[in-house]
């Protein structure tokens, strides 16, 4: 396994898109609820039964539209990814939390000064929601990108790059790591999401943070 790359200081300048589920809100819970939910609706029987979040890392492997494929055919992939999307949606005012609160005061400074975007698979309003139990109008995202917006992910990047001066993309995942670098973005892997630390090493991140602690010292 190669080592992960040493974390740099944020450079001064630095533009940072946000990934929501796995950087900014701990929805692991919630996510492996909808997975086993979807699989049993479907009758997908061919994946995985996961016996909680820590077994997670087992289906968010590589470029994520096509996790799944070891299992089932692309097509009832992308329809299970899109089942699961609305099912962590409908359950997200379950959660008692909202934005990881040590990421609570990153956001706000960025909100208050340089700016920050959001580029996410879930809907807007889930999002919007998540974010206002813990920011308030000032420390909300200049740009939010979701699944409600045409386009897949490395295409909203490269929009954010080019017209808003995006510079970075943090996400939790080997497929995130993939879609920044497509767009032209520096890759930040965080390793307390979705995916282990092996498959985000192995998309080639600039870097990897451990720690919600880590993002906010960074």
């Amino acid at each position: 396994m190669r080592s992960p790359p040493r974390a740099t200081e944020r450079g001064e300048g630095e533009v940072l898109v946000f990934d929501r589920d796995g950087v900014l809100h701990d929805s692991r819970e919630r996510a492996w609820r909808a997975y086993q939910t979807a699989r049993t609706e479907m009758g997908l029987w061919e994946l995985p039964d996961l016996t909680g979040p820590h077994e997670l890392p087992l289906i968010y492997q590589g470029v994520l539209s096509q996790s799944l494929t070891r299992w089932i055919p692309y097509e009832a992939a992308e329809r299970f990814w899109q089942r699961h999307a609305r099912l962590t949606d409908v359950t997200a005012d379950e959660s008692a939390h909202g934005v990881i609160p040590e990421l609570a005061d990153v956001l706000d400074e960025l909100g208050r000064g340089p700016g920050y975007g959001i580029v996410t698979g879930s809907h807007r309003i889930a999002v919007e929601r998540l974010l206002q139990r813990s920011l308030d109008a000032n420390a909300m995202p200049g740009v939010l990108l979701s699944r409600d917006e045409d386009g897949r992910k490395e295409l909203k990047l490269r929009l954010l790059h080019r017209q808003h001066g995006a510079t970075a993309y943090v996400g939790d995942t080997g497929s995130d790591v993939r879609h920044a670098r497509a767009a032209g973005l520096r890759a930040i892997a965080i390793s307390y999401g979705y995916a282990d630390i092996d498959d985000l090493i192995a998309a080639g991140p600039d870097f990897v943070l451990h720690t919600p602690a880590g993002l906010d010292a960074w």
